[in-house]
């Protein structure tokens, strides 16, 4: 499926490019974009790996699906979105956010999941974050002291790796 939204995306408005063999002139093209494409992309290879950790039973929710959450934020009064939610009874549910930028995911990024989740009432929270590139000291000190918070590098969640 993905490789078909690439195809889709970046192929039929190169394709005299590509044909005449300028795969670097449509690299540059294109490459400007990736990222944003990948961020999508990076959102699927995430619910696939929690799905991957519940079927293998390693996760900490046994959640039924896993969907983006949007919504009216009524405390700052402004549209709100979590990239990955699941709930798994009306007491326990996840939530995920994923980064597929090239720097490491900061504490506000925790922060502000924390605050997000806050409009649901589940009295217990676990939060995923997803990273290509790591996760900055703070982070990852404030997600130990918090508990139920799981980093999850790209490179680890290769098959094999849960």
């Amino acid at each position: 499926m993905t490789t078909c939204c690439f195809w889709y995306r970046f192929v039929p408005e190169n394709a005299s490019q590509i044909s005449r063999g300028a795969a670097d002139l449509v690299y540059q093209r294109i490459e400007p974009q990736l990222s944003f494409y990948m961020g999508k992309v990076f959102e699927e290879i995430c619910k696939q790996y929690l799905w991957r950790l519940l079927l293998n039973g390693k996760s900490p929710v046994f959640f039924t699906s896993l969907d983006r959450w949007w919504g009216n934020d009524p405390i700052h009064k402004r549209q709100a979105e979590i990239d990955i939610m699941g709930e798994q009874d009306k007491d326990t549910a996840l939530f995920g956010e994923c980064k597929w930028t090239n720097e490491k995911v900061d504490l506000n990024i925790l922060e502000t999941l924390i605050k997000r989740s806050n409009l649901f009432s589940y009295p217990e929270k676990h939060f995923f974050l997803f990273s290509k590139s790591g996760f900055t000291d703070a982070c990852a000190k404030r997600a130990n002291e918090l508990g139920r918070v799981y980093l999850v590098l790209f490179k680890e969640m290769v098959p094999g790796s849960c």
